[in-house]
């Protein structure tokens, strides 16, 4: 049976985002690898369609608009309306990942090791921020280079700190195994930094909380601590399948028979695909994991933003705000 397509709405996404199904497509869809076939002349011809469409010009479907949609969100800056270098751009982040784990589950792999791929991923990791950070954020260049730097210092002193550990143990399995885990480690302490030091602001001053009317009531710090732990915790999510569980599939792998016997290039394309599959569960899961627009009710805020009136005299009950990423 055909999937019934819904009207196109330009701007929206294509999918519910109410629920995590709904979500998790969303993602899948902004994150296609498969859009990187595309070609410019492809994008720019997407581009021209959906403006056809904005002006009242296009007599395209629904179907040919939202794949329209969906190849510019993965691979146009929705502020500058620019093509992305494309090693940068959504739709290349899932493939730029199995590399970098690879780098950093390296079998026997030392300190110096899991350091340089640390400094890597988060170099990579900057560089797709700022080739798709939105162009009106208040977050300044000195804010985002102070976030690298703490990313780069967290990554490197978990990560290392982790394969020295589980060096030094003498437990034939527990050893190495936290020396595997130096790479989920780094991740998710460098994905913490980077997150407390670029939105430190939204901690101090909060975050604008809309009520049922779209009116802006205010900034809530209540608000911007749910949404930043929410954050912390997608990171933690989306890390575990490709820097915490791969180690283990990948030891359990390497301890089989047919491992063993294999030549070097096919057992590296085993353990790529065990890896991108460990990426592609993570982060796509990990993004879809909560509402992009979350809401709260009112009694959890501060005391101002309880027993105020909508337009129509009733009482907020809940605000909604923008969690972030």
């Amino acid at each position: 049976m055909a999937e019934v397509v819904p009207k196109f709405t330009p701007g929206q996404p294509r999918y519910s985002p109410e629920t995590f199904g709904g979500r998790l497509r969303n993602i899948a869809s902004q994150l296609n690898p498969f859009m990187l076939l595309k070609s410019d002349g492809d994008v720019d011809a997407a581009k021209a369609l959906l403006r056809r469409h904005d002006a009242g010009a296009s007599n395209a479907s629904d179907a040919e608009l939202w794949a329209a949609q969906e190849l510019c969100a993965a691979r146009v800056h929705p502020d500058t309306g620019e093509n992305i270098l494309l090693p940068l751009c959504f739709a290349a982040y899932a493939p730029m990942q199995p590399p970098i784990v690879l780098g950093m589950l390296w079998p026997g792999g030392g300190a110096l090791n899991q350091a340089f791929w640390q400094c890597y991923n988060q170099s990579y990791n900057s560089a797709v921020f700022f080739a798709n950070k939105n162009k009106s954020s208040p977050v300044s260049d000195a804010d985002a280079a102070l976030s690298f730097a703490g990313s780069v210092a967290a990554s490197v002193a978990l990560g290392v700190g982790c394969t020295k550990l589980g060096a030094s143990m003498t437990h034939p399995v527990w050893g190495p195994r936290v020396a595997g885990w130096a790479g989920f480690a780094g991740c998710v302490g460098a994905g913490w930094a980077s997150l407390l030091l670029m939105r430190r602001d939204e901690l101090a001053n909060g975050v604008n909380v809309v009520d049922g009317d779209g009116a802006v009531r205010g900034q809530s710090r209540v608000a911007a601590r749910e949404g930043i732990g929410k954050c912390c915790a997608a990171r933690v999510v989306w890390n575990i399948p490709a820097t915490g569980i791969t180690p283990v599939a990948l030891a359990a792998w390497h301890a089989t028979p047919l491992c063993a016997a294999l030549p070097f290039a096919p057992k590296m394309a085993v353990d790529t695909a065990i890896i991108t599959s460990g990426i592609i569960v993570g982060v796509y899961g990990g993004q879809a994991l909560y509402v992009q627009r979350a809401s709260i009710d009112a009694a959890a805020l501060e005391p101002e933003f309880q027993g105020l009136a909508a337009k129509d005299g009733s009482p907020v009950t809940s605000f909604t705000y923008n969690k972030g990423l």
